[in-house]
């Protein structure tokens, strides 16, 4: 045993069965570096093989008896056709698995190879739906996108609370609301992507199929670079190339919605087979087509009709009703019985036709078109062009009989110069005289300098218009008389303007009030009565003798006539840019038909006949070149208009002429225009400090420079005790009167309106303080009441008792009783 051990090992070559040991070990090893995973894929192969020769065997024994027979010649063929044959389905079922496509059965969605679908319902072995199904009808989906529900009170609260939060901590608040913030923001986004996610997953069937193969090599490609080694560069490199291919996949894996022709089809299509008495089998596809999205906006439902369905409005209604109680929206039916089919296609309900807007006037109206220039042309000698009014068409009314005299009341912006200058217009072609009363200085400039045209536009010369006005009802009560007598029967038309009447009662009565006070008549009534004995009687006996009035207001009331009740003698009246309170006080209609007022300078709103109607009065328009080289028209300036119109009047007059007969004299002389008070030292220096800066300035409200404290210093001193405030205190002219201090230097006291009253009350006054409020709030509020200026503002406001002893003095305070009433038909002149 000793020298068995100690021998050498036999040679290899000498061994029993050494060359089939080789030949195995060489076909192992060659086997073992293609089959993937090396000794163990050997060994899985091996494996295989002897299960599918397994398999052969029991499907051969399991044959015909003659199939088994032993030895047959047959059974080598029987088992390499089986062989292949489970060959072919293997491939098959790997070529199947790596496209996509389900191992097993039939496709499971709509999916294609590029696109998901949505997953088929098994509709052949059950019914689309059963009667049971619907008797709770689907939820009702609007095809209008709902408003975002506003955040409540207590969240708003809070919200405004930290933003503006600006006490201790609030920066590490502010940092901490945003971190909150951003976490439920992001938490948000997490939790739609994880659902989304889940739901992709879920829905694998309905990937599309390249999506699935892709999947399918990548998870390969995993499985393969941990089991083998020796192919995990290769792996790694397809699962990289096989995910970054799947990615261009990814917006396409998400599943889409099953669309409304899904969810909605079977169960309407149970009753409405009913309805239409079809036969249980007949396809849904054939009858009934819905489209994927019911609110897109071409949609159309599509039924098909049997030769039984008459087509009653009963029939009709009930299928309708059926639809819009079973889908979304609102649907209309169009019923179509010709053909080889009849038919029912319904479509969404259009929206309800927006209200045909309400016709307005033109933007503007030329006073060069050829339309206006032929108006212009054709008018009676009583007839004005207005403009053209809500259907383009020119509106003429006649300035004659009941309507002799107009009236327009117009807001601040409303083109009331630019109508009386087109209204001037006329009245030079029908060869008028005009008088011109024009405390706005400005609205009647361009007929300066037009034979036959007296403008008084000088509102410190009030007497001018106060004697104009006398003139004018003088001519008119000399051309009554004479068409009385019969001496003379036409007169040349004498046109008169009152521009801006509630301005020029208060300077009419400004002056009345001085005319009184000079000629010492303090028992005459406080009414201005220039109202009553010249203008009343021109709106009375004008018409008779081809005497017009044109009063312009900004807002036409009757207590601006000293309590003469003159509107009545307007008939006509114009508005614009009026609010509802005018319309209803000035027109006497209601509200509801009230036009809509248009702040448009020119849109003017008259009423004939209880209508009413807006027009848009013409405008001087120039034509130039753009930049395109093409011509268009803009609107003048105001001093291009102003020398446009001054050219054209005087055009007109040369053309139509003019004569002063009927004027039997010339009207009154204007005043010579006084000096400004601010240019005063300019033109007409005083004994004042050099500098125009300096605490000594101009004189204010009448108030020599005694009286104001001013004019006894010396260069560069300051009066003491007068300070700035008080320095600047404004008096109406005449009311330092005699109680003016008698210290030079000394300021005015300044006292409340209950200290002055009581100390009116002791010198003799008849004044309460009640009075003196009411007529300062008037004057607050805009009444041209004469109550004076102090110092501050509101309650706080102070007056000397030389400003209110002289202002109560004028109105005849010492002399009677002024009760609240009579004070506010006062201040209303």
């Amino acid at each position: 045993m000793t020298a068995a051990l100690a021998a050498p090992p036999p040679e290899p070559d000498a061994q029993e069965g050494g060359w089939l040991a080789d030949l195995f070990t060489a076909l192992w090893d060659a086997t073992a570096s293609i089959v993937p995973g090396g000794d163990i894929g050997v060994l899985g192969l091996l494996f295989f093989l002897g299960w599918m020769g397994d398999q052969a065997s029991k499907r051969k024994k399991a044959g015909p008896a003659k199939t088994r027979t032993p030895g047959s010649w047959k059974a080598p063929f029987l088992a390499a056709w089986s062989l292949l044959t489970f060959l072919a389905r293997t491939v098959r079922a790997v070529a199947r698995f790596y496209g996509g496509r389900e191992l097993r059965g039939p496709a499971r969605s709509t999916a294609t190879t590029w696109s998901a679908g949505t997953r088929l319902s098994d509709t052949t072995a059950a019914p689309a739906a059963s009667m049971a199904s619907v008797a709770f009808v689907p939820p009702k989906v609007s095809l209008i996108k709902q408003p975002r529900r506003a955040p409540s009170l207590w969240a708003r609260k809070a919200a405004a609370w930290l933003k503006t939060y600006r006490g201790r901590g609030a920066r590490w608040l502010d940092r901490a609301v945003r971190v909150v913030l951003w976490a439920a923001r992001v938490t948000g986004k997490a939790w739609r992507a994880g659902r989304v996610t889940v739901r992709t997953l879920r829905n694998w069937g309905c990937w599309p199929y390249a999506a699935r193969a892709l999947t399918r090599v990548i998870v390969t490609a995993l499985v393969v670079f941990s089991v083998v080694p020796a192919w995990d560069v290769w792996a790694a490199l397809v699962a990289v190339l096989a995910t970054a291919a799947l990615g261009t996949l990814l917006p396409k894996m998400v599943p889409t919605e099953p669309g409304d022709d899904v969810v909605y089809g079977p169960k309407l299509w149970v009753v409405l087979r009913e309805d239409l008495d079809l036969p249980d089998d007949e396809p849904r596809e054939n009858w009934l087509k819905l489209p994927e999205r019911l609110g897109d906006e071409g949609a159309r439902i599509v039924v098909r009709l049997p030769w039984t369905f008459r087509g009653s409005d009963l029939e009709k209604e009930s299928m309708t009703s059926l639809l819009n109680s079973r889908l979304p929206g609102e649907w209309v039916g169009r019923f179509s019985f010709r053909g080889e089919h009849p038919t029912a296609v319904y479509t969404h309900k259009p929206p309800p036709k927006p209200p045909a807007p309400a016709p307005a006037p033109p933007k503007a109206v030329d006073i060069a078109e050829p339309r206006v220039q032929e108006a212009l042309a054709n008018l009676a000698p009583d007839e004005f062009l207005l403009g053209a009014d809500e259907h383009n068409k020119l509106v003429v009314r006649r300035m004659a009989g009941e309507v002799s005299h107009w009236a327009y009341s117009v807001g601040s912006g409303g083109g009331k110069s630019t109508t009386l200058q087109w209204l001037a217009v006329q009245m030079v072609m029908k060869r008028g005289t005009i008088v011109g009363v024009d405390p706005k200085l400005i609205s009647l400039a361009p007929l300066e300098g037009v034979p036959g045209v007296f403008l008084y536009k000088d509102p410190e010369n009030g007497r001018d218009m106060r004697n104009v006005l006398y003139w004018v009802a003088d001519v008119v009560m000399a051309r009554f008389y004479e068409i009385e007598k019969g001496t003379a029967k036409e007169f040349d038309p004498l046109y008169v303007f009152l521009e801006e009447c509630n301005e020029l009662a208060g300077i009419l009565r400004n002056v009345w009030n001085k005319i009184r006070t000079k000629k010492g008549e303090d028992k005459d009534p406080a009414a201005d009565p220039i109202w009553e004995e010249a203008v009343a009687r021109i709106l009375r006996f004008g018409r008779a003798a081809n005497v017009h009035l044109l009063a312009v207001f900004q807002d036409f009331k009757d207590n601006e006539f000293s309590g003469q009740s003159l509107r009545p003698l307007f008939p006509f009246k114009v508005l614009g840019s009026y609010d509802p309170h005018q319309w209803e006080r000035i027109t006497g209609l209601p509200k509801n038909v009230m036009p809509p007022s248009v702040r448009k300078p020119g849109r003017m709103v008259t009423v004939t006949d209880g209508v009413p109607f807006s027009y848009q009065t013409p405008y001087l328009f120039l034509e130039e070149e753009n930049e395109e080289g093409e011509m268009e028209k803009r609107g003048a300036t105001e001093d291009e208009a102003k020398d446009l119109y001054n050219k054209l009047y005087k055009e007109l007059r040369e053309r139509h002429g003019w004569s002063d007969h009927g004027l039997y004299t010339a009207p009154p002389a204007n005043s010579p225009r006084g000096i400004p008070r601010l240019l005063q030292d300019r033109l007409e220096p005083l004994s004042r400090d050099a500098d125009p800066n300096s605490p000594n300035g101009a004189s204010e409200g009448g108030l020599s420079d005694e009286t104001a404290g001013r004019g006894v210093t010396h260069h560069d001193d300051v009066t003491p005790g007068v300070t700035p405030q008080r320095d600047r205190l404004r008096l109406i002219p005449g009311q330092a009167g005699g109680e003016g201090s008698q210290d030079p230097l000394a300021a005015p006291v300044l006292l409340s309106v209950a200290e002055i009253a009581r100390e009116m009350q002791a010198r003799g006054y008849d004044i309460e303080a009640g009075l003196i409020r009411t007529h300062k709030s008037r004057r607050d509020k805009g009444v041209n009441n004469g109550f004076p200026t102090g110092i501050g503002e509101g309650r706080d406001e102070k007056f000397t008792m030389a400003q209110l002893v002289t202002y109560y003095e004028q109105r005849g305070i010492k002399k009677r009783e002024e009760s609240e009433n009579e004070a506010e038909q006062g201040d209303a002149i």
